[in-house]
């Protein structure tokens, strides 16, 4: 029988005695009973042999059809029972979910849909036939549903949101979002993702200076992937003020004017100002990862801000990320430790190596890097990898005599990870500049996870 068990542990007591087969029947939810179909699951045989009462989940991760296409389709057909779906599909299996899930599923409490492939079907507004009343995790990855604010409001139970890769087909304007997610008064986590910078909304539907904003009370987590414009709008739209995660991504663009972003981050708990940074240079984006721990000096992070940019060189990577630091440099006033890192990645699979990237130091102009520095005005300790340790060292090499605390005024711990002769001869002109100030600057040789 190809009947997976996700509790594994009663199938051997069923087969104990009457009396003990008689007790896990009847008890099936209280005893977190499951049975768990996949794509080799001959539903139709087996199925209806367990006790009704028993919870369905439905499974599969490598949809391989025509087959096994059918095997899910029958187990979604028992709306009564499926409890849990998690399904990585194609284009083909998604249009019969699309003639199937046009009915309500009462005890349905995690749904997950995955599809890889590009120019996936479209939901219909009549899918989940516009409600199931249990659902807690909605996941649609790479899913168009456009009909989403209209299903979202009828599902107050729902404390995790992740619509992401959303191609064209399934964009909602951030005003139809944010009403929509206002209904939702548990929700804990939400990420939106688009795929493409065609997710910008229209100029001319921005939202007004006195915009009356919806309260999201349970959100801790929010994650977005896209345009600015459209993060900007609706988080004008929006207070959270339970957040402790804000984990943003935009697309590549010249500039980024984000001033309702920064007032969003004032309106949560998050802290003014964060005490540590990681900037992540790497071959096809850049990110700033900004941290506060509670207690100070715990091993945890309490409060996290991450903004990444998806780009390609460096001399794009520095300008951008020293813009995003100019833009939210309240919260970084207060940053004793910055962590610069920098990888490659040259296999698909994203894996990093020591490849440096190509031409770097030939694109990337001194200014840009103290633009960048500028942001840090208190900053005490500062890691530099040996991938940009002559870049840095070059940049710094400018802050010497009446310019030696134009930057960096706090600084005095620098660490390279050893070898760093050539890094070290970079930074040994602002060294002694700092010294001759007295301002010295410290050097440690020390591995990145000494820092």
């Amino acid at each position: 029988m190809s009947l997976n068990f996700s509790l594994r542990w009663w199938h051997a007591l069923v087969h104990v005695c009457r009396r003990w087969r008689y007790i896990v029947f009847e008890s099936p939810l209280r005893l977190h009973l499951r049975l768990q179909c996949n794509a080799n699951t001959p539903v139709k045989k087996t199925l209806n042999v367990w006790p009704r009462a028993f919870p369905i989940l439905i499974v599969e991760s490598r949809p391989r059809l025509p087959l096994s296409g059918a095997n899910i389709i029958s187990a979604l057909k028992h709306h009564d029972r499926v409890y849990e779906i998690d399904l990585s599909i194609t284009n083909t299996l998604l249009k019969r979910l699309n003639k199937v899930m046009k009915k309500p599923y009462p005890v349905l409490t995690r749904l997950y849909l995955h599809i890889r492939k590009p120019a996936a079907p479209v939901l219909p507004d009549t899918f989940l036939g516009g409600s199931s009343p249990c659902l807690k995790y909605l996941h649609l990855i790479g899913i168009p549903f456009p009909a989403l604010p209209k299903l979202l409001p009828f599902h107050h139970d729902l404390v995790e949101v992740d619509y992401r890769n959303i191609p064209n087909t399934g964009y909602i304007s951030p005003e139809a979002m944010a009403t929509a997610l206002s209904a939702l008064t548990r929700l804990k986590v939400v990420r939106i993702g688009f795929e493409s910078s065609a997710s910008r909304p229209d100029p001319s539907n921005r939202p007004p200076t006195s915009l009356t904003r919806v309260v999201l009370p349970a959100l801790t987590r929010f994650g977005f992937h896209g345009a600015s414009e459209y993060f900007e709008d609706l988080v004008a739209r929006i207070d959270t003020p339970a957040i402790i995660s804000v984990d943003t991504w935009f697309f590549n663009q010249l500039d980024f004017d984000i001033p309702h972003f920064v007032q969003f981050i004032g309106r949560t708990q998050i802290p003014r100002s964060f005490e540590e940074a990681k900037l992540y240079f790497e071959e096809r984006h850049v990110y700033i990862h900004v941290g506060h721990r509670d207690p100070p000096g715990g091993k945890r992070f309490r409060f996290t801000l991450s903004i990444g940019i998806s780009c390609h060189e460096l001399d794009w990577q520095v300008p951008f990320v020293a813009q995003i630091c100019s833009k939210i440099s309240p919260f970084l006033s207060n940053v004793e430790r910055l962590l610069i890192t920098a990888s490659a990645s040259d296999s698909d699979d994203g894996s990093t190596s020591n490849v440096a990237f190509p031409d770097w130091e030939d694109f990337v102009d001194n200014p840009q890097w103290l633009e960048l520095f500028h942001a840090f005005s208190a900053l005490q300790h500062m890691h530099i990898p040996p991938r940009l340790g002559e870049l840095i060292g070059s940049a710094l090499q400018e802050l010497t005599e009446e310019r030696v605390m134009d930057a960096l005024p706090m600084l005095r711990h620098l660490y390279l990870p050893p070898p760093s002769e050539s890094t070290q001869q970079a930074i040994q002109p602002f060294i002694s500049s700092r010294q001759r100030s007295n301002h010295p600057v410290t050097v440690y040789l020390t591995e990145i996870d000494r820092f």
